[in-house]
């Protein structure tokens, strides 16, 4: 099993520091408080706390040791890197004549070009995937299978994200005005927008009990949307973001 214990000064410091370590999401993990821990008095007879945290992510299980599993969190990251300088190429690319003579007058001509343009940019990493794409008002959709639907997804999607951006960016040489690209693999996006639904509800609880407000980790506009959401009919709760982007982060707090 999948399972390590911290401690710290309180119980949340251990929690945070185990949350840190691992690079995992409270939900993602069962929490057991081995000590509550005690402050003392003028500092003697204080006692740190101790908590175990489990690994109960279905996705976080499939990990054989927690080593791997940290591993493999270095290993995205570098992916994520990859993915972002790639983004930069394109930039750099959009100014070329080639790119110029390259514009495309028809949606779906545009729509099939950056299907073709994003699974090749997957297939560079040397991961198989096939796609389709559908074409919706002025949003066009693009699903992928895979047999390692995971490392294209990422941590929390931050892969899946990173690509869509590209994608998107990919997509605006050839169409002007307001268009939209949604990329997704294996319904990941419904799965983690239910995953979001109930992290932001159990984060209003934590926040109603605590009476502090809580900061989640960075995440995009649509997902901090979804959450957003979630949240905009229960009493006692607000909701706002902070930060900068691609930083920018939610804050769940109690009225």
């Amino acid at each position: 099993m999948l399972k390590s214990r911290y401690d710290g000064q309180s119980v949340e410091q251990a929690l945070q520091q185990g949350l840190k370590d691992l690079n995992v999401q409270e939900n993602q993990v069962r929490i057991d408080v081995i000590k509550e821990g005690k402050k003392g008095i003028f500092g003697f007879m204080r006692q740190d706390a101790l908590i175990e945290l489990t690994i109960i992510d279905p996705e976080l299980k499939k990990f054989d040791s927690l080593e791997a599993l940290k591993q493999r969190n270095k290993q995205l990251n570098q992916e994520v890197n990859i993915i972002q300088n790639k983004e930069t190429e394109i930039h750099t690319q959009e100014k070329s004549a080639e790119v110029e003579n390259h514009k495309k007058s028809n949606l779906n001509d545009v729509a099939k070009d950056t299907l073709e343009y994003v699974l090749n940019v997957i297939r560079a990493m040397n991961i198989k995937v096939e796609g389709t794409y559908q074409i919706k008002s002025n949003t066009i959709y693009i699903n992928m299978k895979s047999e390692n639907a995971s490392y294209i997804i990422g941590k929390r999607g931050q892969i899946l994200n990173a690509l869509q951006i590209v994608g998107q960016n990919y997509m605006h040489q050839f169409v002007k005005g307001y268009y939209t690209l949604i990329l997704d693999i294996e319904s990941y996006r419904e799965k983690r927008k239910e995953t979001l639904e109930q992290l932001a509800v159990n984060m209003s609880k934590k926040a109603i009990q605590t009476k502090k407000p809580i900061k989640l980790e960075p995440m995009p506009n649509f997902e901090r949307k979804i959450m957003h959401q979630a949240l905009s009919n229960i009493e006692n709760i607000e909701t706002y973001s902070e930060g900068r982007e691609p930083h920018r982060y939610l804050v769940i707090k109690n009225k």
